[in-house]
């Protein structure tokens, strides 16, 4: 784990091919799926150096996860 808030946990992860990634886990609830819904709206909506890119998402099984590129040097936000 590399980082908490109220509402999720964020994890580093790492592929076959050595790409890290961020992997943010929401706790289910009503607000959390809301959440979950405007960040890939907003995410995929939006090209600039500063926001990072969201390389994929998993909605399945009240699960709800978010897949970042890692940053190494800073947070999420």
């Amino acid at each position: 784990m590399v980082g908490k808030g109220g509402s999720s946990k964020v994890y580093k992860g790492c592929l076959p091919d050595g790409k890290e990634l961020a992997v943010k886990i929401l706790k289910p609830s009503e607000v959390a799926l809301t959440e979950f819904l405007l960040e890939i709206e907003i995410i995929t909506a939006l090209n600039h150096k500063n926001i990072i890119s969201l390389f994929g998402f998993c909605f399945e099984d009240n699960h709800l996860l978010l897949v970042y590129d890692f940053q190494s040097r800073g947070s999420l936000e």
